[in-house]
């Protein structure tokens, strides 16, 4: 039996801890082939239209997830979009290759309770997308592009009224409103779609660390583990970077990434940390880095049988180069240094869907969904969080396209009080919403959280937060 010592200590060779998990993924991708080797079939056609960009395949969490469209409707109750057809231009588009997504969101947020600032908050995100199909084009086989424009603002901070560490808002673009292209990239798929070049400024939450891929939550701790709140590059510090996609066989993938990791660089020279991924392109990933990348590396399984699809995952990350330590204040080093090495971690989640109502379409019923993070605490803020969570689409038979949820989840931080402003408590989130889609183009959810975060420091201190919030969420 190998010794717990020695497993610490490989574990904590940055060199071997950078390039197990890519061996693991290799390891598990080739006796997936091997196991599974079959001859070759055709190539299944395209469809004669690309599908709509939608939530959990390229947006990212914060776009909301709408319904199909009744194909006999008429405008403006059963259309996919605010717009409509465009006089059927969308459609001849779509046939074309070309496909246009908006949407935006609007949080309506009032906060009550004990917390260092009550009041009302309104953030919001615009996100405008378009993605392109060469097969569909008549160019080549395989290939995708796409563009995703985003504005994003708030009335008020956020953080001044609820300073928890997750994040209470997935759509605040934490303190600074920002107009940009958050999403450019170029993909091309090769055999068949078993594997796929990513390379561009991407929102890694798209494909990596995603517990449900259509949940509808308020709150940051339903997307990502606590461990890679401040490191994951998604919005609004989505990043370049490059990632490959292995899918060898039906229910397995494997995925490495890697990406800018300057949001959370610290230049100890300087005493700044920064700067923000999000507001770089490309640039910042091949000839403008200081040193910083964020790796990853993930594998998925998925079963089904049927009725009741499943999913569960196991990845791990790595930010190199010094990060910032928060609490600068209480840095105990000599020379005053606030920096800290990278933080490193683990994570894995599922779904299952447990009931489907008879004549249930895709997406209806209840599904359970969990995630949990752990992390070296010398080096993070965070050291684990777990989540987990109900979402039931059609709860009501009256009203088949709405969905209820409720998830519960727990952040443990670091006992360093250098590492944060809550050392060795914990953030408490619990959250439920139910959203009403009264057109498939328009939802309106009316959300409940409690937030609670421990803290000696007044200003971080939030005793019990209750967050009331009207989301109103509209595709064009």
């Amino acid at each position: 039996m190998v010794d717990a010592s020695v497993i610490g200590l490989v574990l904590s060779l940055p060199s071997l801890r950078r390039v197990l998990p890519i061996l693991f993924c290799t390891a598990i991708t080739a006796s997936a082939v091997g196991n599974d080797a079959a001859p070759q079939q055709a190539p299944t056609p395209p469809s004669p239209r690309p599908e709509a960009v939608t939530e959990g395949t390229s947006t990212g969490p914060q776009s909301p997830t709408f319904n199909e469209p009744d194909a006999n409707g008429t405008w403006p109750w059963a259309t996919a979009d605010l717009t409509g057809n465009w006089g059927g231009l969308r459609d001849k588009l779509s046939d074309s290759g070309v496909a246009f997504n908006g949407t935006a969101t609007l949080d309506l947020a009032t906060v009550m309770g004990d917390t260092p600032k009550q009041g009302f908050v309104m953030p919001y995100l615009i996100d405008v997308n378009l993605s392109i199909d060469t097969s569909r084009m008549g160019l080549w086989q395989g290939g995708e592009a796409f563009i995703d424009f985003q504005q994003a603002g708030s009335t008020n901070l956020a953080t001044d009224y609820v300073p928890d560490y997750w994040g209470w808002d997935a759509v605040y673009p934490f303190a600074q409103d920002f107009t940009e292209l958050g999403q450019y990239w170029y993909q091309q798929s090769f055999a068949d779609g078993a594997l796929r070049l990513k390379l561009g400024k991407i929102d890694a939450n798209v494909d990596f660390a995603v517990s449900y891929p259509d949940l509808q939550f308020v709150n940051s701790a339903a997307y990502i583990p606590s461990v890679m709140a401040q490191d994951l590059p998604t919005y609004p510090n989505q990043a370049g970077g490059f990632e490959i996609l292995l899918q060898p066989i039906d229910w397995i993938d494997a995925k490495f990434g890697m990406f800018d990791g300057s949001t959370n660089w610290y230049d100890p020279s300087t005493g700044q940390s920064g700067p923000a991924s999000g507001r770089r392109g490309v640039g910042g990933f091949f000839w403008d880095n200081p040193g910083s990348y964020f790796l990853i590396s993930e594998v998925d399984f998925r079963w089904s049988d049927a009725k009741n699809p499943g999913h569960a995952n196991i990845g791990w990350f790595d930010q190199t180069g010094p990060s910032a330590a928060p609490n600068t204040s209480m840095v105990p080093s000599p020379g005053g240094d606030a920096d800290v090495e990278g933080p490193w971690g683990l994570y894995t989640s599922f779904s299952q869907t447990v009931f489907q109502p008879e004549g249930a379409t895709q997406g209806q019923g209840l599904s359970l969904f969990g995630q949990f993070g752990w992390s070296p605490p010398s080096q993070n803020p965070s050291q684990w969080s777990i989540m987990g969570g109900a979402d039931w689409k059609g709860i009501l038979e009256a009203r088949p396209n709405d969905t209820a949820g409720f998830l519960f989840a727990y952040a443990h931080m670091s006992n360093l009080p250098y590492l944060g402003v809550s050392p060795g408590e914990g953030e408490y989130v619990a959250e439920a919403f139910y959203n009403i889609q009264v057109t498939p183009w328009l939802g309106i959810q009316p959300d409940l959280q409690w937030v609670r975060q421990p803290s000696d420091q007044s200003q971080y201190d939030i005793g019990g937060a209750w967050i009331l919030t009207f989301r109103v969420s509209v595709s064009f």
